[in-house]
């Protein structure tokens, strides 16, 4: 039963606990046990790890902890318990990682863009200390529809927790990949094949219920909402389900029925609305990505904010033609039509290779490479993001919103590898050794933007948030938020002044999310 003071604390919580030491390293060796004893860890000398690092990840965890002050007076006593400060006995807890695919592009190490599975490891044995033997604690993950999750599992070694978890605690730690759509990305032609796409409704055990945010969503009452585009080729659908007064989303019953959700997002850059944190790692909580508004085809003047208005008219034709493919031949989703798409799109590049050749034909401008909503001018992606965080804290478990909070929710950022510039899937790596955590996610993600050299106002996706009036994700202003740190040079600041490291924007970003420019 969630009491009035749960609710005042959730949305008051203005605590933000930033761990940073760039000696600290994630524990490599599944399934991630800590490299010391500590008092209350309840799984013995036999599964502690050597110690590869003088800091790893299990270490910081618990740092983080201890520095919000969490069960403060058990500290290195066997009986801390630092989570009960949000898990009791018996509760359903949901960890809530960072999987968006399984591969970086770039090819880059791969956890500047995934959340690491010792971070996962740590934050789930002291969700185990606080269900006292009773309850649950699971994964749930909806990552991007062509992530081979399969692979996702092997990368992080996910089946040695599940394993460890199962022989040593008598805990049935379940993993749940809960995509409703699936299907697979041929690089080598640059399209979603028909044969691909795989429907599965009972991907969430526990199923998925559809809430409809109606005029409180901030997609409400958008100008050229008509033209939306979602994460699949039909845009009919998402147009359907986001017209002026209905704004639905397909949210994962997993979630809802959650007494707790742990999230535990990268830290890094994204192309679409500035950063990956908190705020956007919601996307993870929606079934099927179609319902989600990724930016509006076409330039701002024409209602659109997929690309700048500033396009040579062979690149405004060129994108009008594929528009057209995509909506009348790739959403038929029958091989014909596939096999059409590429017969135009062989003979288009053909006549665009032999006009190169006879030809003079300037560099391109940084304009004419933006597509996909890939930039600053993106009016779209923030706000089915920031609804989505409405949903997390204020629809009960049948999908119906509530006047007050739900669940509990508590954040850790994953930081100790970071991800910058060409983010989400194909960041550089940023090693920084850093954890950023506290229950209030806004807050959270607000030191966090700071942290990395941005400014948190210039990320509308955060800024309008802390102005949100219905459903409101804090009840107290920036100017109220604290910062916890093990770094002198941090420990007291605001939430809006913990600057530490200049990160490199997404380059569409370049010299409108800084802080410094």
């Amino acid at each position: 039963m969630k009491t009035e003071n749960h609710h005042k604390e959730l949305l008051n919580s203005s605590e933000v606990a930033i761990f940073s030491d760039e000696n600290c390293h994630y524990s490599t060796i599944p399934p991630f046990h800590p490299g010391t004893m500590y008092p209350e860890y309840m799984f013995g000398d036999a599964n502690t790890a050597i110690n590869q690092h003088k800091v790893d990840a299990y270490h910081a965890v618990r740092e983080i902890f201890r520095l919000l002050e969490y069960d403060k007076k058990h500290y290195n006593t066997k009986t801390w318990n630092p989570l009960s400060e949000i898990i009791e006995p018996g509760q359903t807890v949901v960890i809530k990682p960072n999987f968006v695919l399984h591969l970086n592009y770039a090819g880059h190490d791969i956890f500047s863009s995934l959340t690491h599975p010792s971070i996962i490891r740590a934050v789930a044995d002291y969700c185990y200390i606080a269900l006292k033997g009773t309850g649950s604690v699971s994964i749930v993950e909806n990552p991007q529809m062509d992530c081979d999750f399969n692979e996702i599992e092997r990368l992080m070694s996910l089946r040695s927790l599940t394993q460890f978890y199962k022989q040593t605690a008598g805990l049935d730690f379940k993993i749940y990949d809960t995509r409703r759509l699936q299907c697979k990305m041929a690089l080598n032609k640059g399209y979603y094949p028909a044969e691909s796409f795989i429907y599965n409704d009972k991907a969430d055990p526990a199923g998925y219920v559809t809430i409809d945010l109606g005029m409180d969503s901030f997609l409400d009452r958008l100008s050229g909402i008509e033209n939306l585009y979602g994460a699949d080729y039909d845009r009919k659908f998402t147009v359907e389900n986001h017209t002026n007064g209905v704004h639905k989303y397909c949210v994962s019953r997993s979630i809802l029925k959650a007494d707790t959700v742990i999230c535990i997002p990268k830290m890094k850059t994204h192309k679409k609305v500035g950063v990956t944190l908190n705020i956007k790692l919601l996307v993870g909580i929606n079934g099927d990505k179609n319902y989600l508004a990724h930016y509006r085809v076409g330039s701002p003047n024409n209602k659109g904010d997929e690309y700048p208005d500033q396009l040579q008219n062979t690149t405004k034709a060129r994108r009008k033609i594929y528009r057209w493919m995509y909506d009348h031949l790739l959403t038929k989703r029958r091989p014909f039509f596939d096999k059409l798409f590429l017969s135009i799109k062989f003979i288009e590049t053909q006549v665009i290779n032999f006009l190169r050749l006879v030809t003079f034909r300037k560099k391109k401008a940084i304009a004419e490479k933006i597509g996909g909503g890939n930039w600053y001018g993106n009016d779209t992606a923030w706000r089915m993001s920031a609804d989505l965080s409405k949903i997390l804290l204020y629809a009960n478990s049948e999908g119906i919103m509530q006047e007050k909070p739900q669940r509990k929710v508590f954040s850790i950022i994953d930081g100790i590898v970071a991800g910058e510039g060409d983010g989400p899937m194909s960041p550089e790596p940023k090693h920084v050794g850093t954890l950023v955590a506290g229950k209030n996610i806004l807050a959270v993600d607000t030191a966090a933007v700071t942290f990395m050299g941005f400014d948190y106002k210039k990320i509308k996706m955060l800024a309008l948030l802390w102005d949100n009036k219905k459903y409101p994700i804090t009840r107290f202003p920036v100017s109220d938020t604290y910062i916890y740190s093990n770094d002198e040079s941090l420990a007291g600041k605001r939430s809006d002044t913990c600057e530490k490291y200049q990160f490199k924007p997404h380059k569409n970003w370049v010299g409108h999310i800084e802080i410094r420019q």
